[in-house]
C-alpha cells in the first residue's frame, strides 16, 4: 500500500482516479486540481508517490515536476496523461520523471507503475519511450543546410527546392550535368539524405 496524492484538474476523473486507487489497496491522503494547489498540499503532505496530469489549465506535471525538483524533492512521479509530446517525454526524463502512464491503458498497468516506482525502477510506456527516443536522434543529427554546404551546393540545393531537375541546374549555374550530379552527391552526404524528396524536406524553411 502506498500513500498517494493526486493532482488532475477534471473532478469526476479525479473521483474516478481516487475511487479505484482506493479500492486497490492505496491511500489517497490528498487530491489537488490545480499546479498551485498541489505545490501548496506539499508543503505539508509527504506521499509516497504523486501521480500527475500532464496538461492542467495552469500548467500542468512538467511544472510541478520541475518545481519540486529544484526544491530537492525526491518523491517518486508518475504523469497520467492522455498524450505526451516526445520533447516533454525529454523534459521529463531530465527533470527525474519515475513512471508515465497514458489514461488510455489497462487501469493494471497504473498499478504497476506505482509498484515499480515505490521499488526505485523507472517505468515508462514503451511506445511513449521509442517516440522520445526517434525524436532524440533526428534532433540529434538534423543539420541545417547553411552549416555545411559550400556556396555552390546551397545554390544548387535552392534550385533543387525549386524543382528544377539536373540539365536546367547546369545550365543555370553555368556547369556540366556531371558537375551537378557530383555536388548533388556531396549534399546527400552531407545533410545525411538519401533522395531529393529527404533533400527538400530536410531544408524546408530554409533560405536559399
Amino acid at each position: 500500500m502506498a500513500n498517494l496524492l493526486i493532482v488532475d484538474d477534471h473532478p469526476l476523473f479525479l473521483d474516478g482516479l481516487q475511487q479505484f486507487l482506493g479500492t486497490s489497496g492505496h491511500q489517497i491522503i490528498s487530491c489537488a486540481r490545480s499546479v498551485k494547489d498541489a505545490l501548496y498540499k506539499l508543503q505539508t503532505e509527504a506521499p509516497d508517490v504523486l501521480i500527475l496530469d500532464l496538461s492542467m489549465k495552469d500548467g500542468g506535471g512538467l511544472a510541478i515536476l520541475s518545481a519540486i525538483r529544484e526544491q530537492g524533492n525526491d518523491v517518486p512521479v508518475i504523469f497520467l496523461t492522455v498524450s505526451i509530446k516526445p520533447e516533454q517525454t525529454i523534459e521529463a526524463l531530465r527533470l527525474g520523471i519515475n513512471g508515465i502512464v497514458l489514461k488510455e491503458s489497462d487501469p493494471q498497468d497504473l498499478l504497476t507503475c506505482i509498484q515499480a516506482v515505490l521499488a526505485s525502477e523507472n517505468r515508462i510506456d514503451p511506445g511513449i519511450m521509442e517516440q522520445a527516443l526517434l525524436h532524440s536522434v533526428v534532433a540529434k543529427n538534423k543539420v541545417s543546410s547553411h552549416e555545411v554546404l559550400t556556396e555552390r551546393e546551397k545554390q544548387i540545393a535552392a534550385l533543387i527546392r525549386a524543382g528544377l531537375r539536373n540539365k536546367m541546374i547546369a545550365e543555370k549555374c553555368g556547369l556540366t550535368e556531371g558537375t551537378v550530379k557530383v555536388h548533388l552527391h556531396s549534399i546527400f552526404q552531407k545533410l545525411g539524405v538519401k533522395s531529393r524528396a529527404e533533400l527538400i524536406v530536410s531544408t524546408m524553411g530554409e533560405g536559399a
